[in-house]
């Protein structure tokens, strides 16, 4: 989220580059003793890859190796097999956008250089940067895929001149040059080159591979990879300690976390040499929910009353909306840019240095109220409370989501409604409340009441065609939606379906469950798949649907590898139990599983 808030204010990254290590540079060598091999000596591996990285960032981003940088991130990964490398991400400043393949070529070269005018380079680029043979010349390399197509798409075709890709990194020159190099017994041309910086490659003597990012599809892909797993170690600075403090995991050897434990959650960039802005995130809670820490011995009354507690970033901000007229130009996210937070004294005061940005920190759309009063702040100026904030046009509204509404700040409900018509010409009324439910916890819809209304007939048409009245029916499909919703501490009156408070009771659930499963939802192809049981197959669904049919009791596995059907008896079973109006409760281990069953549910749900 803080890397994207980055892009957010500066574009797109323009650079992406992985640095790996090199087990046989020279200082790695020198230090080994009596025969010992690298492997043994993590911390010497790990001691030599950081100072050559720390070379490299001074290169990158205090000498503008490649442009002068305006932001970055970076993450070290370390795997447990393998060696270490590092992910960057560089953007430039604005007049120093790539914007055409002249600038590509100045940066980034994908060709076999002259043995003759450059050996040390020409050594480095064989040893370090030529795909290894595959295809036709090596089928069982690991980038083959199951297709026998190399998964990084080499070989590359020949390109004479460079081109910025659509959607995609640059077609780098690659000219048919009729230069080749042996690599694992193979002759390797221009088309089997990794892109690489000539001046980087030579100094640094390793795998370094460099990339132009030509889309703006690419960011999200970008970001996503370079923080992927767990197996990763950050790095975060600022200097301004009364924010956020300095936590670096170096102790690679015993591969565990060795700082303070706020650096598990607290991962962004580097701020070297005061050129890389650092994100401030920013509280984000309703009236008086805010956060508060006692001991367990305080009288939780006098904790309450304390000013202490109720000065936060958020109150704080609505304060100087009254009193400081520079900040009634800013939004939420834009004050840390211009105001520092002094979490002793709990107050805003003017920054001197502005290289720093803001970010409310996340809400779903589950979380209701808070999650718009989040849309809210990040489009409204100068709130001078949170009633402030709900008042529009001198009228005080009731919740957030109407005053992000009225201010045109939702999408509409084009998706939910297109989404719940074409559900209504198969689904059942059992499984269109189910799904109503379900749009308004995980998809956040604009208005609720009026996909309500607009579908409450086809939800309860079970119902009325019962002989139930409009009323009752409407109370009852009601009830069913807000069974639902109390799983996830939801309510209908949340989401303003109705004026009233529906308390749903324990038999109300109850009977809600039985309704489901006493609702014959088997599809036709479900029906008719005994028909078509292999012998093994047919001799389990005749026992175990004996057992049930008859009222004897049984436990049964069904043991057989992947791809053996299992789910297809499974099927078999459920459609002629429950096409007998009897219930059968399908629980899995985990939730795909589940998926994959008519109405079934993991067993801690």
């Amino acid at each position: 989220m803080e890397a994207m808030s980055l892009v957010q204010r500066y574009e797109k990254p323009n650079v992406f580059l992985t640095m790996t290590c090199n087990p046989n540079w020279p200082e790695i060598k020198h230090e080994l003793r009596h025969n010992n091999e690298i492997q043994n000596r993590p911390n010497l591996l790990v001691r030599i890859f950081r100072a050559r990285l720390e070379e490299l960032k001074i290169d990158l981003v205090k000498r503008k190796l490649l442009a002068p940088i305006v932001a970055y991130v970076y993450v070290i990964e370390f795997q447990k097999r393998g060696l270490l490398y590092a992910h960057f991400l560089l953007i430039f400043k604005p007049n120093f956008k790539i914007k055409n393949s002249l600038q590509v070529d100045e940066i980034v070269s994908c060709e076999i250089p002259d043995k003759n005018k450059y050996p040390h380079l020409h050594s480095t680029v064989v040893k370090y940067m030529m795909h290894d043979p595959c295809g036709e010349l090596n089928l069982k390399n690991v980038c083959m895929e199951k297709n026998d197509v190399c998964k990084n798409k080499y070989p590359r075709e020949f390109v004479q001149y460079t081109s910025l890709g659509n959607d995609s990194y640059p077609h780098y020159k690659r000219r048919n040059d009729g230069v080749t190099v042996k690599v694992r017994g193979c002759m390797l041309d221009n088309r089997w080159v990794v892109p690489y910086n000539p001046y980087i490659l030579a100094k640094y003597d390793c795998h370094i591979n460099l990339e132009v990012c030509s889309s703006i599809k690419a960011i999200k892909y970008l970001y996503k990879y370079i923080y992927k797993g767990h197996d990763h170690i950050h790095f975060t600075v600022n200097k301004e300690t009364n924010e956020h403090f300095v936590y670096e995991i170096t102790n690679y050897q015993t591969a565990r976390w060795i700082s303070p434990p706020e650096a598990m959650w607290r991962i962004f960039s580097f701020d070297l040499f005061d050129m890389s802005p650092v994100v401030i995130c920013l509280q984000l809670y309703t009236e008086d929910a805010q956060m508060a820490t006692y001991n367990e011995s305080d009288d939780l009354s006098k904790v309450i009353n304390r000013e202490f507690i109720h000065r936060t970033m958020l109150t704080e901000f609505f304060k100087m909306n009254i009193s400081d007229e520079k900040a009634r130009n800013l939004l939420y996210k834009e004050f840390p840019t211009y105001f520092v937070w002094n979490a002793f004294m709990r107050i805003w005061t003017p920054r001197k240095k502005k290289n720093v940005m803001g970010r409310i920190v996340a809400a779903n759309p589950s979380e209701g109220e808070r999650y718009f009063l989040r849309v809210s702040l990040n489009h409204i100026k100068r709130p001078k409370s949170f009633e402030n904030l709900r008042t529009v046009n001198g009228v005080i509204l009731s919740t957030y989501r109407e005053v992000a509404v009225l201010y045109g700040l939702l999408s509409g409900n084009n998706y939910f409604e297109s989404c719940l018509t074409g559900a209504v010409v198969y689904q059942m009324p059992i499984l269109l409340r189910r799904l109503f439910a379900n749009v308004l916890t995980l998809c956040c819809p604009a208005n609720p009441r009026n996909l309500w209304d607009k579908f409450k007939g086809f939800m309860m048409e079970d119902y009325l065609h019962n002989g139930i009245s409009q009323q009752n029916a409407k109370m009852r499909a009601l009830h069913y939606i807000n069974s639902f919703l109390k799983g996830v501490g939801k309510n209908v009156t949340d989401f303003g379906l109705v004026d009233f408070n529906l308390n749903v009771t324990n038999d109300d659930s109850f009977q809600t469950m039985i309704a489901e499963e006493m609702t014959n939802i088997n599809v036709e192809s479900d029906i008719n798949y005994n028909k078509s049981l292999n012998r093994k197959q047919q001799n389990a669904y005749d026992i175990i649907l004996d057992c049930v049919l008859n009222d004897k009791n049984g436990m049964f596995f069904i043991d057989g590898p992947g791809g053996t059907e299992k789910i297809y008896l499974y099927k078999a079973l459920l459609a002629a139990i429950r096409s007998r109006n009897l219930i059968t409760l399908v629980t899995t281990s985990f939730g795909r599983a589940a998926s994959l069953l008519p109405i079934g549910r993991t067993g801690h749900s």
